[in-house]
């Protein structure tokens, strides 16, 4: 089996089609066991993690400006604080409920994540700096702290797994997957998870960086086997999905290689039995590349590839608006909405920002891999139909009232219809394989992850609401008629309720009933087919 059929066998065993049963060499097993059910964080008994700063609001920065790309910030400054808010802004705990049943408790997050299980862990890799101390840390999202890892600086050994800037860049975030935290319910599917969650997780991110002035680059070319040793995870029950250079370029280390040893630390059990799936570490294994010259010659595939994304984003006229922290604070699912239009900016404003491109090294600047195709139910202005989103405009397939062919394509979910309009972020998976192999499959998913991110974020940042939702993947290709699959799924309308606002570190806000019902609708609702 070659590297591309490995990624392109689990696209095709993992989706969802109307009526189909399970296919075969799908790996058999109990989804939801709630006496199996992974821990929501990583913790390390014996080390000591040390508190972040907590004082990280008060950003001047307009969510409209950061979003558009027009927010004009002075150069900022890695240290604690800046760190603390990129951390806690892309993956905090900003709200929890507790179970009257049962006592346990739940966690949310800062970005979205499928059945709030965010599978996603941030890693640490820094000189130096005001208030951290070079290393290698574990983001601590509950107690809000690093937990070091290793001592010292230890960015050439990353530099030469992935980028030669790293040796010179003040922090490197690397951000690792946990399969069985989301294959619990979602099975082989779980690895497209992996990368969606990795995504919505950067789309919050970049924001926060862009607001605070401090560059961010997304690297997802690497030795993957030598960056699951930095950061001490074995590649298989955790991986390495993506890294985020964060600052401008400084004084590189003095040290031009490093030795980095096997981690002796103890890690809490995931789960009584956690259990790897083949298609899933056969998919990531594919698309490993071993050395750094194969990192050169993907990263030089790479620039080869990719369609203009949509550069200009006018901002929309509607005063300062809320700051970027409220938007992210303000951010959760949306499971019931209203058959209401919604402004035309709420469409056009909200899909520039959701297709704008990113600094990574995949296409050249200014290029993406991912499309998108939607259907328009109400929306100020605009004729019902089926559009194609091409460089910043919109073109029409075929006009009609859609809303129930949308439902049908999102698993039958009501959320699908009952949006002001459902985008569906594709990509052209077969090309993608054949020039970039299984690791090209990865980028995909993750692209897809970051513009139904920035899409929700825009969302709400105009006060509305939006959610992600699964899909079933043939049927969505064919009443598009595209030869792109479908990635991701994002609906944007009118909330039938308002959720409870997120808080700072430390000040998680407690849900209210009817917040937790709506997250226990959430959780049935987003359960895949399994009939």
């Amino acid at each position: 089996m070659t590297d591309i059929d490995a990624a392109g066998r689990l696209h095709e065993l993992t989706k969802h089609e109307p009526g189909r049963g399970r296919r075969a060499g799908l790996v058999e097993f109990r989804p939801l066991d709630p006496s199996n059910r992974p821990a929501p964080f990583k913790r390390y008994p014996g080390l000591a993690t040390r508190p972040l700063p907590t004082d990280i609001g008060g950003s001047p920065a307009s969510a409209l400006d950061v979003l558009s790309g027009r927010w004009d910030s002075p150069p900022g400054t890695v240290d604690a604080r800046s760190l603390a808010r990129l951390l806690f802004f892309a993956a905090g705990v900003t709200r929890s409920a507790g179970s009257p049943a049962t006592g346990e408790r739940t966690w949310f997050r800062a970005a979205m994540s499928a059945g709030n299980l965010h599978p996603v862990e941030v890693y640490t890799v820094c000189d130096d700096l005001p208030g951290v101390v070079a290393g290698v840390h574990h983001f601590a999202p509950l107690e809000f702290g690093l937990t070091p890892l290793r001592a010292g600086d230890v960015r050439p050994a990353l530099a030469a797994a992935a980028d030669a800037q790293i040796a010179s860049t003040p922090c490197t975030l690397v951000l690792t997957g946990i399969p069985w935290r989301t294959a619990w319910k979602y099975g082989e599917r779980g690895f497209r998870h992996l990368y969606w969650d990795c995504g919505t997780l950067l789309a919050n991110l970049l924001s926060v960086a862009e607001s605070d002035g401090l560059a961010a680059r997304v690297v997802l070319a690497f030795v993957d086997e030598d960056v699951a040793q930095v950061v001490g995870v074995d590649g298989v029950s955790e991986m390495p999905l993506a890294l985020v250079l964060v600052g401008d370029r400084t004084q590189p280390s003095q040290a031009t290689t490093v030795a980095v040893n096997p981690l002796d630390v103890d890690v809490e059990p995931l789960a009584p039995q956690p259990m790897n799936f083949p298609l899933v570490v056969a998919a990531q294994a594919a698309g490993a590349l071993p050395n750094a010259g194969a990192v050169t010659a993907w990263r030089n595939a790479a620039r080869r590839i990719g369609e203009p994304a949509t550069t200009d984003v006018p901002r929309p006229e509607q005063g300062d608006g809320p700051s970027l922290e409220e938007v992210i604070l303000r951010r959760g699912s949306t499971r019931l909405m209203h058959r209401t239009t919604v402004p035309h900016d709420v469409l056009a404003w909200g899909m520039a920002v959701a297709s704008r491109p990113m600094a990574v090294d995949v296409g050249d600047d200014g290029t993406t891999l991912v499309h998108h195709d939607l259907t328009v139910h109400g929306v100020d202005g605009q004729q019902p139909g089926a559009y194609r989103w091409q460089r910043g405009a919109l073109t029409l397939l075929q006009s009609g009232d859609f809303r129930g062919e949308a439902q049908r394509l999102c698993l039958d979910q009501p959320l699908g219809g009952d949006a002001a309009f459902t985008a569906f972020h594709t990509c052209d998976v077969d090309e993608v394989l054949r020039i970039l192999s299984s690791r090209g499959y990865r980028a995909c998913q993750l692209e897809a992850g970051v513009a139904a991110g920035r899409l929700a974020l825009a969302a709400f940042a105009l006060g509305y609401g939006a959610t992600g939702l699964t899909f079933f993947d043939d049927e969505v290709a064919r009443f598009f008629d595209t030869h792109a699959a479908c990635m991701l799924v994002t609906s944007v309308g009118v909330p039938a309720y308002r959720s409870t606002p997120g808080g700072l570190p430390g000040r998680a806000r407690e849900l209210t009933g009817y917040d937790r019902l709506m997250q226990r609708l959430m959780f049935q609702l987003d359960r895949p087919r399994r009939t």
